[in-house]
């Protein structure tokens, strides 16, 4: 299982104005009990924060929003420009329109949920 977040809030400029109502998404990944934070940072680096079901559940409170999905995860390459296709990368999806989180959370929800 994997859960993807999507945030409304952001430090960048660019993303401010371009992405719409989502400005960052994450993704989410269990190992064994705990769950993993995947946060894209830059271009080569991802932040690895390991996080609880109560973290997800105080983030949920401070207006993120989660979208759980049953697909395996295929890779977390770190080489990615973006946020969006950091976790476009890792749910294997390849559709090439979906460049920011607010298309990437339609897309999902129209689509993929759970």
């Amino acid at each position: 299982m994997v859960i993807i977040g999507f945030s409304t809030k952001t430090s960048w400029t660019i993303a401010r104005l371009l992405c719409g109502h989502f400005k960052h998404c994450v993704i989410i990944t269990k190992h064994a009990h705990t769950f993993v934070l995947h946060q894209f940072v830059k271009r080569c680096h991802v932040a690895h924060i390991a996080v609880s079901e109560r973290s997800i559940a105080q983030l949920s409170n401070n207006g993120w929003v989660f979208i759980y999905l049953d697909l395996p995860v295929t890779a977390l390459d770190e080489k990615q420009i973006t946020c969006v296709n950091f976790v476009k990368h890792a749910i294997g999806l390849k559709k090439f329109w979906i460049q920011t989180p607010n298309a990437l959370y339609k897309y999902l929800k129209k689509n993929l949920t759970v």
